[in-house]
């Protein structure tokens, strides 16, 4: 599952086949229609994997015990890092693997968009949280959360799908500084 995720990622969904898919997992067709009837039925399975493996990180990067605005800038720094590191690995920036194929895949499978939908608003969760909380200890303005943790998660997937499309990791890097803006604080507020 993860050289399927990582395939449709670095190409697209429909630019990827089961045939590619076997040969890099080094696995025979057969096997693969054992346990998955299609390629969508195998994204979905990766995607769902890749929450499963990323759902920890996030735990521990959203910890109640940090303050809630550190824990926002936590993410940002993992984000960039993550970002930095298959960068490296892929030869240019990937972006989010939840976006890049539920956008893909939002007008021919509902499965893989509802999949793709249901896992960022998930992650939307850990936004949602933060800011509630940074609200409640009175270092953010008062007012909706979630609209706040919208405009915010927003803002970050639109980041990263900037960063994809021009193949730049300097708006990544940047994170910090537009959450600080969008959540009206000063840049010495939370550590660097």
């Amino acid at each position: 599952m993860n050289t399927a995720l990582e395939l449709i990622w670095r190409s697209s969904y429909d630019a990827v086949g089961v045939g590619e898919i076997c040969r890099q997992a080094k696995v025979n067709k057969g096997s693969f229609y054992h346990f998955f009837p299609s390629k969508e039925d195998l994204a979905v399975a990766a995607l769902q994997e890749n929450w499963r493996h990323i759902q920890p990180v996030l735990d521990q990067i959203f910890s109640p015990q940090k303050e809630p605005v550190q824990r926002l800038m936590d993410y940002c720094d993992h984000s960039y890092q993550m970002q930095a590191e298959k960068a490296a690995k892929m030869g240019f920036v990937c972006g989010c693997p939840y976006t890049s194929v539920g956008a893909e895949q939002c007008g021919q499978s509902d499965k893989i968009r509802e999949t793709a939908q249901q896992l960022l608003d998930k992650v939307r969760t850990y936004f949602a949280s933060a800011v509630r909380d940074a609200q409640n200890a009175g270092a953010v303005s008062a007012g909706s959360a979630e609209a706040k943790a919208r405009e915010l998660f927003t803002f970050y997937l639109g980041t990263l799908t900037r960063a994809r499309i021009y193949n730049d990791l300097t708006c990544i890097k940047q994170l910090k500084q537009d959450f600080r803006q969008l959540l009206g604080l000063s840049g010495e507020t939370v550590r660097r």
